[in-house]
């Protein structure tokens, strides 16, 4: 079946030893645990607090309008999306009763109608119904021109939307947009009885993209400190029985590497994710601890600027791209726990193609391709051509040291073949509230989001035109777009796989950016907490409802 995704990303359980007895309390937030109620040994049991930890702090508690990772997951913890992805990549019921498909009646069979159940019984967090006018309101505001969102495709293709009743969701499109479910995953709900009145203009800075306050999920939003912690407590009106286990949960952010780290020694922090590789042994040796490693579905990547008059040179990016060793960065500073990457489907996915470039190092093939486009070695070694030196500046969000050996790597061997970079480390806000969204940047590491269906490809590659707000690399290429848009027009996976292969080889003909190595999410856990479930193509606390800990 096309709605149930089949790619399945490996998990790896490291550590062992002997559980902590209990966590220390947040500093800044003293523990307060409710008393816990008594279950089998193994059960679920409700009561206590949990305490995470994230390297950036969020910005805007809506994915529409942010473009952290980080945001979506605090987000997804206080308010509710119509469906989630599981830890197996499958679609599942949220807010809906039922994910839509062709077979249950969901799903026209010409893919143009879209029908969505939504719970009756479900609340805001103010004791409001959630009802059917809250999505029709949420779509609204997603496709309003004065709201910011980074952006709207898939939504775009929307003729209209029809409400038969309060629980009863009905979109009809002009086209079809065979990734709608990945696109309803990522969009927590809006109240419209809050919201309704606002001036679009103003929606963005309005109080409630900071609290989600009243909101649908599992947690309550009690209180935010800049800088320091983010406290969520249960809603006892959650619409799943007996749902969530915890009390609360802290959100600590600590944006030094080294220091969250001590803290999971600790015991004062319980989880954190995406840990990067270069802590792993550091973690092994913590009794207390287990490491979960998911190999995820997105890769870190270089953003390359194809409106600098330099990158504009499909040259110079295909330079860039053989110009360093991916296996050899895998194997060292990485320390062989990720593969390589070149592309943005990842081997493991349906719709990869195995009938493409995957770069390997070739530095005497990038000299010539620079050779060839007129940039000629000056006395120092790099390259120059009309004065210009072939010179980059690459923006890197600073707090983590790994982050600057895998650009310091890259950049050495660059060197070798006549390209200057310069590491420049920023904080999150200036990386992805000015730099990427704004085009003002040369090049920056990061790496994409993470999604099921293959239609990713699109938001970052589709004409700046078309899509004006992640496709961070300016890249335009009129013959791809009409691809990837037909690609997007068909529920036929056999149909999809060919276009895609056939859009594969042209970004690998003509790379717009840099990849690097696939992601690997290593996620510490104290063993005290109890049901955690890493998605690697979803958000971290997908599940939080279900996390519970040991007393």
């Amino acid at each position: 079946m096309w709605t149930r995704r089949k790619f399945i990303g490996g998990m790896v359980l490291l550590g062992a030893g002997t559980a902590l007895g209990g966590c220390g309390p947040s500093p800044q937030a003293p523990q307060q645990p409710g008393a816990a109620t008594q279950a089998p040994v193994g059960q679920p049991r409700r009561g206590g607090q949990v305490t995470v930890g994230l390297h950036q702090e969020p910005d805007r508690l809506w994915g529409p309008i942010t473009g952290l990772t980080v945001a979506q997951e605090v987000a997804d913890l206080i308010n509710e999306p119509l469906i989630r992805i599981n830890e197996k990549q499958e679609y599942i019921p949220a807010l809906a009763e039922q994910v839509p498909t062709p077979e249950n009646g969901g799903i026209s069979r010409d893919g143009l109608v879209w029908t969505f159940k939504l719970r009756r019984g479900v609340k805001w967090h103010d004791g409001q119904p959630f009802t059917s006018r809250d999505v029709l309101f949420t779509y609204q505001t997603i496709m309003h021109p004065d709201v910011p969102v980074r952006g709207r495709v898939g939504w775009n293709q929307i003729e209209s939307v029809d409400l038969p009743d309060d629980y009863t969701v009905v979109f009809r499109f002009k086209a079809l947009d065979a990734a709608f479910l990945d696109r309803v995953a990522i969009v927590t709900i809006l109240p419209q009885h809050i919201l309704g009145n606002v001036a679009p203009r103003d929606l963005a800075t309005h109080e409630w993209f900071r609290t989600n306050r009243p909101g649908l999920g599992p947690f309550k939003f009690v209180e935010w400190r800049p800088g320091n912690y983010i406290m969520v407590e249960r809603n006892p009106d959650y619409y799943l029985p007996d749902r969530p286990y915890l009390d609360r949960i802290i959100i600590k952010v600590i944006t030094d590497a080294n220091t969250l780290t001590n803290q999971l020694e600790t015991g004062e922090v319980d989880i954190r994710f995406r840990m990067l590789s270069d802590q792993v042994p550091i973690i092994q040796r913590m009794s207390h601890i287990q490491l979960i490693t998911t190999n995820a579905t997105s890769p870190w990547i270089i953003w390359v600027n194809n409106q600098d008059p330099r990158l504009a040179d499909r040259r110079v990016r295909l330079a860039l791209n053989y110009g360093f060793d991916r296996k050899a960065l895998t194997g060292t500073v990485l320390r062989g726990l990720v593969q390589p990457a070149w592309s943005l489907i990842p081997p493991t996915s349906w719709a990869y193609s195995e009938e493409i470039d995957r770069f390997d190092y070739n530095p005497d093939r990038a000299r010539r391709l620079l050779d060839e486009a007129g940039w000629q070695p000056g006395p120092d070694g790099i390259r120059a051509k009309g004065g210009q030196r072939l010179s980059f500046e690459i923006l890197n969000i600073a707090g983590e040291q790994e982050r600057v050996q895998i650009l310091s790597f890259i950049g050495s061997q660059w060197k070798e073949i006549g390209i200057e970079t310069r590491i420049k480390n920023v904080d999150v806000a200036t990386m992805w509230g000015n730099a990427l969204p704004r085009g003002q940047y040369e090049m920056a590491y990061s790496y994409t989001g993470r999604y099921v269906d293959p239609a990713d490809l699109a938001q970052h590659y589709l004409c700046p035109e078309r899509n004006p707000t992640t496709n961070w690399g300016r890249y335009c290429n009129p013959q791809l777009d009409e691809v990837l848009l037909k690609a997007q027009s068909t529920i036929d996976r056999q149909q999809r796989k060919a276009l895609y292969a056939q859009a594969l080889k042209m970004v690998n003909e003509d790379p717009a950016y840099v990849f690097v190595a696939w992601r690997a999410d290593h996620t510490p856990v104290n063993k005290r907490l109890k049901g955690y479930k890493p998605a690697p193509a979803y958000l971290e606390m997908w599940n939080a409802a279900e996390w519970w800990v040991e007393q």
